[in-house]
């Protein structure tokens, strides 16, 4: 079949374009032809602009063109309607990655203590759901109808139980719009169950770069181009953090720790740049995606922030010690929070795979170590244990693509 994909695949994102080459080379190893629809609204370009440096954007732009076949650029549904057609395409398959991340009217909208006023935060075309191909909008312009599948799909912790009447309907028309979803974590399955509740069934399945190493078809740099090009030790480990919650004195002490036991700590930049907190070694950017997972594989582990970092170690069963920033905390008096473990992303993949103790979460503050026990942690890492459930997610990765294909027949 020739099949749209509709994804991040154009998002200055390390994991969202490594996903993206996932999921085209496991279509094409079924015998698809695959064209990603390059989707890409201008206030969302504009938007990322604004986050992450230029030469980060154009090393981002360049791997995308490279690597990845995309249709001609689309801005608006008429747009994408139209490509859509013009390609004869047999149907749309649409994931991986946070599509259905949606920020209720109720959670945009508060009074501001500082402000003394009604305050309403302003949205991206990909986090409402007006206008949001992610949702559909682009169907009704459509000349012929198509199957339109979900794969691997997430809601990013949205907080879903916030919705309103009109909110709720206009998912649910969304979600109507699909033959087959699944999404990739156990909060996106309880979203999906709640708006879409005559849908027999919503499989969870893993994020594609769970098959990175069998589905990719470019080169990935080896261990001694990697050592060379950043002047690397061979037992080197990457340090990623972008938040305010770890003081520059906590990173210090940790590297200390880690150089104590003959490892050498090295700062690892996110898309937006690169925090070093003084560490003598570093990498920044520009950073292209392929040389990003290259230098997690070969290094002697990870510790640090964001989803896909954690998925590629576990992928590759790399070493790592997590500090989670996803999930969601509601109040339930006065200062008093509630953080629910089970919205994190992050924490549904831990979890399944047994290895939760390898992660600490910033919003349940007394669950962040001592930097010598972060250490102490990491280094206890089961290697064997990490492996077998790579293997076996893998395993589950390659069921769940047959399933939805499968769910792709007009008939």
């Amino acid at each position: 079949m020739k099949i749209g994909v509709l994804t991040y695949h154009c998002v200055p994102n390390f994991g969202a374009q490594l996903q993206t080459i996932s999921t085209i080379g496991c279509l094409m190893k079924m015998g698809h032809e695959p064209v990603v629809l390059n989707w890409y609204p201008l206030e969302l370009e504009e938007m990322y602009a604004k986050r992450i440096p230029a030469s980060q954007v154009n090393i981002h732009n360049k791997f995308m063109n490279e690597n990845i076949p995309v249709s001609k650029v689309c801005r608006t549904d008429q747009e994408l309607a139209s490509v859509i057609d013009n390609l004869e395409l047999d149907a749309i398959f649409e994931g991986s990655d946070a599509l259905f991340k949606y920020i209720p009217l109720k959670k945009r909208t508060f009074i501001s203590k500082r402000k003394l006023r009604l305050v309403h935060l302003n949205t991206s075309p990909v986090d409402r759901l007006e206008d949001n191909c992610f949702f559909g909008s682009y169907f009704k312009y459509l000349k012929k109808r198509i199957p339109l599948v979900g794969f691997s799909i997430s809601s990013q912790n949205s907080p879903y139980t916030l919705m309103n009447a009109k909110e709720r309907e206009m998912m649910h028309s969304a979600f109507s719009l699909f033959k087959a979803i699944s999404v990739r974590d156990s909060w996106t399955k309880g979203m999906a169950n709640s708006l879409n509740p005559e849908r027999s069934e919503v499989r969870i399945t893993p994020d594609p770069v769970f098959s990175f190493n069998s589905n990719c078809y470019i080169n990935i740099p080896s261990k001694q181009e990697v050592l060379d090009k950043y002047n690397l030790p061979d037992n080197y480990v990457l340090l990623s953090f972008r938040t305010s919650f770890l003081s520059t004195e906590y990173v210090q002490t940790l590297a200390s720790y880690l150089k104590a036991k003959s490892l050498i700590p090295v700062a690892f930049p996110m898309p937006e740049g690169l925090k070093d907190f003084g560490l003598e070694h570093k990498i920044d950017i520009p950073l292209s995606p392929i040389e990003w997972y290259a230098l997690i594989i070969h290094s002697k582990g990870y510790i640090g922030e964001r989803m896909h970092p954690i998925v590629v170690c576990v992928h590759n069963s790399v070493p790592f010690y997590c500090f989670d920033e996803y999930g969601i905390s509601t109040r339930k008096f006065l200062f008093f929070r509630d953080y629910n473990r089970s919205s994190s992303k992050t924490y549904h993949i831990l979890h399944k795979a047994g290895l939760e103790k390898f992660m600490c979460s910033y919003k349940e503050k007394k669950t962040i170590p001592s930097p010598q026990d972060a250490v102490n942690v990491f280094l206890g890492f089961d290697k064997k244990q990490c492996q077998a459930f790579a293997t076996s997610y893998e395993q589950e990765y390659k069921d769940g693509m047959e399933y939805i294909i499968s769910n792709t027949s007009v008939h």
